[in-house]
């Protein structure tokens, strides 16, 4: 998919490059954080607001972006490109919000691709952790006076994540999912915690509990003389899975030892089949269920099997106007990019050239996470906060890094100990 530069040896990057791409991970994941503050204390926020401050952060890429075109990358954006045109001739409706879902990807893996060292993006995860970790605590502790620097509530009803309900009252200014309602209670701990669900710079815990399964995927793909370095990691996902109260990430954990504990080899490669068996687990139990359970796995699991079952040939090929799917994810990703654009880029992830046991894990184990996410949650995938996280740390893990540079400028040439490698793989 690109032709990739493999160096001899990884040149060191300068202090202030380490430091702009590990600002770059902090940005990527709290922004919307930082934005609630803002809009608590005043400076109204938006849906465009929040569309400005992502293009904002892919814009500082940019400088590291830049030091190597990706033509893989180019082609699949192309091809897209001209899928989403066709698509909306045909619907007659043009759909910008999918292009936003694959330009994430696109990007992000791009950066990690051309930064190629993964002991700073483990550094950048570190970072995270600690600021997460930290911010968690002070809401779980403080909750009132972390409501007064973050009306989560307040600016979802702002940026357009929530409807606002005439003579609704409310006492908690969390998101919706920030409580667990009566009858269904906290899975984890409820006696110690309550029904609350942390959420700390995510502002909602669902996306904390995805980010507690990608750190525990980064540090359990690591080799077994490197278990230390992976456990810590494991460890602080366990903890932000419990806070969050994440049944998502209470599965995926197990899930994912399970895996780094029986698969070898080329066995890895199995994770290919993870998102056909999930549609025809959707379809069986769409099928079989003709009646609603409530917010449960099996109830999620029916709905998004009758959304499938509903599609057309129009809607399977995204060139149909698309209903609102909600949670449903697989519904969402087949009517919104179209079946051959799905199976074109799942394809290219599989193709990429990933040499090594550690790739090989870390790419199997977000197979799963895509696969089985996409079963309960309708665009979690897509979240910036997460989705540009885990692409960038799988284009690490390729460990092609461009040619480094003095500072930020883009080198003027390739230096002659680089060795050029044409790859399939991007």
């Amino acid at each position: 998919m690109t032709n990739l530069i493999r160096h001899t040896r990884q040149e060191p990057l300068t202090q202030a490059e380490s430091g702009w791409v590990i600002g770059l991970m902090l940005a990527a994941v709290c922004y919307q954080a930082l934005l609630c503050a803002l809009n608590t204390q005043g400076l109204r926020a938006s849906a465009m607001l929040v569309g400005l401050s992502e293009g904002l952060v892919i814009l500082a890429a940019l400088p590291l972006l830049l030091r190597r075109v990706l033509p893989g990358v180019l082609v699949l954006g192309l091809i897209a490109g001209a899928y989403f045109c066709v698509a909306a001739l045909v619907s007659g409706q043009l759909n910008p919000k999918a292009l936003r879902d694959l330009v994430i990807p696109l990007c992000f893996f791009w950066l990690g691709c051309n930064l190629g060292r993964p002991e700073l993006a483990e550094r950048g995860l570190r970072m995270l952790v600690l600021v997460i970790l930290s911010l968690g605590l002070y809401e779980l502790f403080w909750l009132d006076s972390y409501t007064r620097v973050f009306d989560i509530f307040g600016y979802y009803l702002n940026t357009g994540g929530l409807t606002p309900i005439t003579d609704y009252e409310r006492e908690s200014r969390l998101q919706l999912n920030g409580i667990r309602p009566e009858g269904i209670g906290r899975t984890l701990l409820p006696g110690l915690l309550g029904s609350h669900r942390v959420s700390s710079v995510f502002l909602e815990p669902v996306s904390l509990g995805n980010f507690a399964s990608l750190i525990a995927a980064w540090g359990l793909s690591r080799d077994a003389n490197e278990w230390r370095q992976g456990a810590w990691l494991v460890g602080a996902s366990v903890v932000l899975l419990i806070l969050a109260d994440s049944r998502f990430a209470l599965v995926m954990l197990p899930l994912m030892i399970l895996l780094r504990l029986t698969l070898r080899g080329a066995a890895w490669n199995l994770a290919l089949l993870a998102p056909f068996a999930a549609i025809v687990l959707l379809l069986l139990v769409g099928s079989l269920v003709d009646s609603k359970m409530g917010d449960t796995y099996a109830g999620r699991l029916a709905i998004s099997g009758w959304a499938l079952l509903d599609f057309d040939l129009y809607l399977l090929l995204g060139m149909a106007p698309p209903p609102n799917y909600g949670d449903m994810g697989y519904a969402y990703l087949l009517s919104r990019l179209g079946l051959p654009l799905c199976l074109l880029l799942w394809a290219a992830l599989w193709l990429l050239p990933i040499t090594d046991e550690r790739g090989r894990r870390f790419r199997a184990f977000i197979a799963l996470y895509v696969a089985l996410i996409l079963t309960i949650s309708g665009n979690s995938l897509f979240a910036f906060k997460t989705a540009a996280l885990l692409w960038f740390l799988l284009g690490c893990l390729l460990q092609t890094p461009a040619p480094a540079a003095r500072g930020l400028a883009i080198p003027a040439r390739v230096p002659p100990r680089a060795i050029a490698v044409s790859t399939s793989g991007g």
